[in-house]
């Protein structure tokens, strides 16, 4: 049967109706100049080899199968030993791969199956032939700006990095012939070696599984890195890409904190860009403007009212002026980036042109500058033309986006679309309002968690440096200039007095009591008061919560299990809170002084791998409470009797006075590794200074220190996926 199969396919050939595919002998005259283009599959052999001649029919079937586009060349090794030796072949016959005359780093040595000589020339006429392709701050940026990649990230002192490697090498070896039919690619990074690769990929500890599409992060493998959980997962990829559910995905905002920020994971936080403590962003004409809003027609102000109010907008029309005239990008060098944010508020670009993800922006941020015509400046950085610029402003990552204004800046992290973009930019630069009406003020109060007052003289030093400070913190469409005082009287009651300067948050108004003269403590005050009583925790105000308090009281609620069970779980840890804050406004000298707490809930479900990762509390304990003291990298979740916080009133208020009195055991989000290195750091110091006490030694063991330091950070997390930094720089 099989004699008259190949009879058939010989009188076909012969009949020119079959196009057999050649294997071209190849010497040291021709080889150079045959293999300079294409993939080539070359065989080395000699013809005394049992084994080469054992294999060669192997070699013809594979061959008279083959529809790849491939060129097959073959090189008697006995004629042309140089050559052979040149391509380090040791053994015959071996079938090494070439492209565009580039020897190829995997060859097939032996008398192999016709699947085993198949399965390589397929790997071989792949993009790469690496089942999980190795991937480095060398070639990242080359390979992954195109396709889907499924990207394990790993340390290879990780326990935990190597149990997962035996099921992640079966699944790369088993689909990556599948997959890439459909373009998608295994690889894998050694984050000790390419750590600010890692950090860019938004890898917060060891092993971390990404998927990215055409250098987008799309989101984390949160799963159980075992072989039939991941191959369940992985089974589900080209239909995904197929459907086109994946180009579909945006995004997650990132910053640079750690630059990252960033912990991010696909089911954590993604918030549409706003203010932080804004409910509704309201458009504002011109970014120095004092915007003068009227709800309803009202009865005229009294005179000197309406005159006030008149000479205050008449005062911001001469400030107002025209920004990005032509609704284009400015190109910003080291040359003029001082002279042009020196005046007017900027929003600009910080790239890279070989970062994928600055690519990807590009036309947005295109169409961004003629959205924002007349309003904000738009300019973009080349950081590869200007780094010691990029260095100077603190950038971090590629695409890092800042929004800049007198000097002040403030990093966007919310997703890269145009809408979201625009809606940040006017939100962070809308105006402070002229308030004629109570009900203004009160709308003001709905659509805002906080809201500032100032009533005084419209015309006077003190407004005109409060609108300075908060147009500096961002802040300027959270503040309502009131000139009535019977609107004043209002609204503040019985702490009415003029002037004053006064904050409306979680149902009460507190009124500042320093010098309005005075810009720092202007300044620190609407700093210290920015934050409602209960914030959510967002990625836009992660930083804010965790580096500006010593506690932060984190209430982790499930979000998923109903609008009224989250409601009353925020009110018990807005309860608590109040609590502490009475509690505080009471006790003239308590224990805590100098302490400072602050209130937050955070998204259980959104921020799932994150809580469970870092904090050690999974979905079943959830709504529960954790308290963070990140100057310490510690947090606690056990109340003084060693068990769970009781998410009540008293339970959460007991907790946080306990753990500010030092009277809480702490967990740690550092590994083993890095608490031991600490330690012996320490004693090192002592020892050193026991013996050598003198300032030469003090200089070295400072040194030897740094070094260490510099030691742990390369490898920590390790051990653990740990720490509390939850953003990175894509």
């Amino acid at each position: 049967m099989h004699l008259k199969i190949w009879s058939l396919w010989l009188l076909l050939a012969y009949l020119g109706l079959a196009a057999p595919v050649k294997s071209l002998v190849l010497d040291t005259l021709t080889f150079k100049e045959r293999t300079a283009r294409g993939t080539w599959i070359v065989k080395h052999f000699s013809p005394q080899c049992k084994h080469c001649r054992s294999f060669q029919p192997k070699w013809e079937q594979v061959l008279a199968g083959n529809s790849l586009d491939v060129s097959f060349g073959e090189i008697n090794c006995l004629e042309n030993e140089a050559l052979c030796d040149s391509h380090k072949v040791t053994s015959w016959p071996t079938i090494v791969v070439f492209q565009d005359g580039q020897q190829q780093p995997h060859a097939l040595v032996g008398d192999e199956t016709v699947e085993a000589l198949q399965s390589f020339i397929s790997r071989a006429t792949r993009k790469f032939a690496e089942n999980s392709v190795v991937l480095n701050s060398q070639n990242y940026t080359q390979y992954a700006h195109r396709g889907v990649w499924l990207v394990k990230h790993y340390s290879p002192f990780c326990p935990h990095c190597r149990r997962m490697a035996p099921h992640w090498k079966r699944l790369a070896d088993e689909l990556a012939d599948k997959f890439a039919e459909d373009g998608i690619w295994f690889g894998e990074v050694n984050c000790i070696e390419n750590g600010k690769l890692c950090e860019d990929n938004l890898v917060d500890g060891y092993p971390t599984v990404n998927l990215f599409v055409d250098g987008r992060f799309i989101e984390e493998m949160l799963i159980k890195y075992e072989y039939p959980v991941m191959k369940e997962y992985m089974l589900k990829l080209p239909q995904r890409v197929r459907s086109g559910e994946l180009a579909a995905k945006k995004d997650e905002p990132v910053v640079a904190n750690d630059n990252r920020d960033w912990d991010d994971m696909a089911n954590d936080a993604v918030d549409v860009a706003k203010p932080v403590t804004s409910k509704a962003v309201v458009e504002a004409p011109s970014p120095n403007a004092i915007v003068e809003t009227v709800s309803k027609p009202a009865d005229p102000a009294p005179a000197n009212a309406a005159a006030a109010a008149a000479a205050a907008a008449a005062a911001a029309s001469e400030l107002e002026e025209q920004y990005n005239v032509d609704g284009q990008v400015v190109v910003l060098t080291k040359e003029n980036f001082a002279e042009k944010t020196a005046t007017g508020p900027w929003f600009v670009e910080f790239y890279a042109p070989w970062c994928p993800h600055c690519q990807h922006l590009a036309p947005e941020w295109e169409r961004l500058g003629a959205a924002a015509r007349g309003k904000i400046n738009i300019g973009k950085v080349d950081c590869d033309e200007a780094g010691q610029l990029c260095s100077d402003q603190n950038v971090q990552g590629f695409p890092t986006l800042k929004l800049i204004w007198e000097g002040q800046s403030l990093v966007y992290k919310g997703p890269r679309e145009l809408e979201n973009m625009h809606s940040f930019a006017q939100g962070m630069l809308a105006q402070p309002r002229v308030i004629k009406e109570a009900e203004q003020m009160q709308q003001m109060r709905h659509d805002n968690d906080v809201v500032f007052m100032f009533h005084g003289d419209s015309n006077g030093d003190a407004v005109k440096r409060i609108s300075t400070n908060v147009r500096k913190m961002f802040m300027a469409g959270q503040l309502g200039i009131v000139a009535d005082a019977k609107v004043a009287k209002e609204l503040a009651g019985d702490s009415y007095k003029k002037p004053m300067l006064a904050v409306f948050k979680d149902g009460r108004s507190v009124v500042y009591g320093g010098s309005l003269a005075s810009d720092d403590a202007i300044r620190e005050w609407l700093y210290a008061e920015r934050f409602p009583l209960l914030p959510e925790f967002t990625r836009e105000n992660a930083d804010s919560l965790f580096y500006d308090s010593d506690f932060l009281v984190l209430g982790v609620l499930p979000t998923d299990a109903g609008r009224s069970s989250l409601d009353a779980s925020r009110e018990t840890v807005r309860s608590a809170a109040v609590e502490y804050q009475k509690y505080l406004d009471k006790s003239a000298q308590h224990p805590e002084q100098g302490s400072k707490v602050r209130f937050a809930w955070i998204d259980g479900p959104k921020w799932s791998s994150y809580v469970e990762r870092v904090f050690q509390i999974p979905q079943s304990e959830w709504p529960s409470v954790v308290i963070v003291q990140s100057s310490e990298d510690q947090f606690y979740t056990l109340d003084i009797s060693g068990r769970k916080i009781e998410m009540s009133k008293l339970g959460i208020f007991m907790a946080v006075r306990a753990a500010v009195d030092g009277k809480l055991k702490p967990q740690s989000t550092k590994s083993i590794l890095v608490r031991g290195a600490k330690v012996i750091g320490h004693m090192a110091a002592a020892i050193w200074a026991f013996f050598f006490g003198s300032i030469l030694s003090t200089l070295v063991t400072i040194a030897g220190i740094a070094l260490l330091a510099y030691i742990v950070k390369r490898t920590r997390g390790a051990e653990n996926r740990n720490g509390f930094n939850l953003v990175k720089a894509d």
